[in-house]
């Protein structure tokens, strides 16, 4: 009597086991290749965090020659404007610790807000933190804005828009990592002057970039 060729086994015999063995281990693998895939991700690669502009209001924002006989090309500019920017962090383990955050407002180039501060704040992992920023101001002088600046200022008048850099400076520092990295997130933003009364604008979500030092750790 010949020797039955495993192939040959019905669906309840030693062959059906071995398949179903095979598939389990598979299965296993599968899982187990994913587990460790999860964990390289969480634990061995850290990701930057995302900045999004998500809300900004102009409600003034004029520019005037200075009537000083003595500086007729200085430009004064009064403004008032808030902005709303998300800070993301993508990461599943490490949370973000940041510094007080200096805010910069920018004009063709040219700073014309640089005195506010975001308070210092932790940001869990997978966590989104938004921070509210208004500056305003008076007849503040530009001597740094360009020959071209008021030129500029017009154009931008008469279009109904005007082209603003809002920026935070600061320092990050990822849990449990010793390194402290300067950071800096630049938001461009598109703003159509509107009366003061006017609680909120069709704002288009802008995306903002962050710079970070180029150190390990960071």
């Amino acid at each position: 009597m010949g020797q039955r060729d495993c192939c040959d086994c019905d669906c309840d015999d030693c062959c059906s086991c071995s398949w179903t063995a095979i598939a389990i281990w598979v299965g296993v693998g599968i899982v187990l290749t994913v587990v460790l895939i999860v964990l390289i991700l969480a634990f061995a690669v850290i990701k930057p965090p995302t900045a999004t502009a998500d809300d900004a209001l102009l409600t003034r924002f004029s520019l005037s020659p200075s009537t000083n006989d003595s500086t007729p090309q200085l430009q004064l500019l009064s403004y008032n404007a808030t902005v709303t920017i998300s800070l993301r962090n993508p990461n599943m383990y490490y949370g973000i610790s940041y510094s007080d955050l200096a805010t910069v407002f920018s004009f063709n180039g040219t700073k014309f807000d640089e005195l506010g501060t975001v308070r210092a704040f932790d940001q869990g992992a997978k966590k989104t933190t938004a921070v509210r920023v208004t500056v305003g101001g008076v007849a503040k002088a530009l001597p740094k804005l360009s020959a071209a600046g008021p030129a500029e200022f017009t154009k931008e008048k008469e279009a109904g828009q005007f082209q603003i850099e809002a920026r935070l400076d600061g320092v990050m520092q990822y849990k449990g990592r010793s390194s402290k990295c300067p950071v800096a997130v630049i938001c461009p933003l598109l703003l159509q002057l509107v009366a003061p009364d006017v609680a909120a604008t069709a704002f288009q979500q802008t995306k903002c970039t962050i710079l970070r030092a180029k150190t390990s750790g960071c």
